[in-house]
């Protein structure tokens, strides 16, 4: 038999856990960066200009990032709902 984790509370569940994703994403990419040559933390620079170093840039994010919040939100209707959504890359396919 096994024995059922414990629950974890809300504030380590909601917000630790994705801080400790976002770091070692960010590390890990820093890593592969630092492989090819380059800078880490120049890259991440350029990554933040991109995105949203002007209102041009803040409105091509959005742009393109509709998409994929609206394709998470589809699966979230169907996960909700008990359901395993196969569709999501359909669903980002014929939105843009």
């Amino acid at each position: 038999m096994s024995v059922p984790y414990a629950k974890l509370p809300r504030w380590a569940d909601y917000g630790l856990i994705p801080f400790i994703n976002l770091l070692v994403a960010f590390i890990v990419a820093g890593l592969v960066v630092l492989l090819v040559g380059e800078n880490p933390f120049r890259a991440a620079a350029i990554l933040i200009e991109g995105a949203f170093g002007g209102g041009q840039n803040i409105a091509y994010t959005l742009y393109y990032a509709t998409n994929f919040i609206f394709t998470g939100l589809a699966a979230a209707v169907s996960f909700h709902c008990g359901l395993f959504n196969i569709g999501g890359e359909g669903h980002a396919y014929i939105s843009g």
